[in-house]
């Protein structure tokens, strides 16, 4: 077996007899069972609570691994319970014993293994450190975002006619095909004919027209039937430039014929509002605490700057370079 196999199966041992407890089961020599019934004598932290090969853990020492752990070992604790985790640690200071015979512990490749893990726990226990207190989001924090930033939660009261054309050059796989029409039953129309109508349907309203009984004769989108009513719409639910003209509407104003890829909208402002609080604190709460980490990590660029040698790191290579 090659050393970097030996290494990686290791690491699955490890990692299946610490987190999995598959060798929970196993009976080590020198394990008696506590006589039943007995009194056990008050543990003093210097009492020798396991003992594995020459190695000999007291009470405050087997505390300490505990209390100790990683937290990607943590649970592992908590599922095995006290002499559960003993077992399973026993096993791999007996597996840790017999790889200082081997020799393993000198080898270079195992020393390079260490020394990454070390690096990842040392970096891990620093966010954690660091990110407690800085990324920690506040509720004030979040009601002070939500008040400060009303624009962003902003929703349109919609009604809406979708007036489609047919465009050869829609009709090859488009990748986002539109929905389906109202009313297929309908003569198509090229795409002149389509703006011509949404324009002459806009004049209509601008007239006077209620566009809700309009929509319902008129349009070609699945929301005919509710006379056009999309509802709430919030920001980024359309293209950018649609989006730019339903956030300009007052109420009642009807949009110029806003052109998709398949056809034209026609939208009239029902009302505005502001998301309510409880629909957007979970979200507001996460984005501020992913700024607050992302302020950190730029702290720390700026701290311990980084320099590649572009000789070894192109910016773009052509085929990804094998680690060496």
């Amino acid at each position: 077996m090659r050393k970097s196999e030996r290494f990686h199966l290791g690491r699955i041992v490890i990692s299946t007899a610490v987190l999995c407890g598959t060798l929970a089961g196993v009976t080590r020599p020198g394990q008696a069972p506590a006589p039943q019934g007995s009194q056990s004598a008050p543990l003093a932290p210097t009492d020798v609570v396991l003992t594995v090969g020459n190695q000999k853990i007291t009470l405050a020492e087997f505390e300490k691994i505990a209390s100790s752990l990683p937290p990607q070992f943590s649970g592992a604790l908590a599922q095995l319970g006290k002499r559960g985790f003993a077992d399973q640690y026993a096993n791999l200071l007996a597996l840790s014993q017999e790889g200082e015979k081997l020799g393993i512990a000198q080898d270079e490749a195992f020393r390079q293994m260490v020394e990454f893990q070390r690096v990842l726990l040392l970096a891990q226990t620093t966010l954690n450190q660091l990110a407690g207190p800085q990324a920690t989001v506040l509720p004030e924090d979040v009601q002070s975002f939500y008040d400060s930033n009303q624009s962003e939660f902003e929703e349109l009261h919609l009604r809406g006619i979708y007036i489609p054309f047919d465009d050869p050059g829609n009709a090859a796989s488009p990748p986002q095909p539109p929905a389906a029409p109202a009313n297929p039953n309908r003569p198509k129309l090229t795409e002149a004919a389509a703006r011509a109508r949404a324009e002459a349907l806009r004049t209509q309203i601008q007239g006077g027209a209620d566009m809700a009984a309009l929509a319902r004769t008129e349009s070609e989108h699945p929301t005919s039937s509710a006379g056009g009513d999309f509802g709430f719409v919030k920001r980024n639910q359309f293209a950018a430039q649609i989006d730019s003209a339903i956030f300009a509407l007052q109420p009642n104003q009807v949009t110029e014929p806003l052109r998709d890829r398949f056809g034209f909208f026609l939208f009239q402002l029902v009302g505005k509002r502001a998301q309510p609080f409880e629909e957007v604190r979970t979200t507001i709460e996460n984005n501020l605490r992913q700024e607050r980490l992302v302020a950190l990590f730029n702290r720390m660029k700026e701290s311990y700057p980084v320099t590649l040698d572009p000789r070894y790191f192109p910016e773009t290579p052509d085929v990804p370079a094998p680690l060496r």
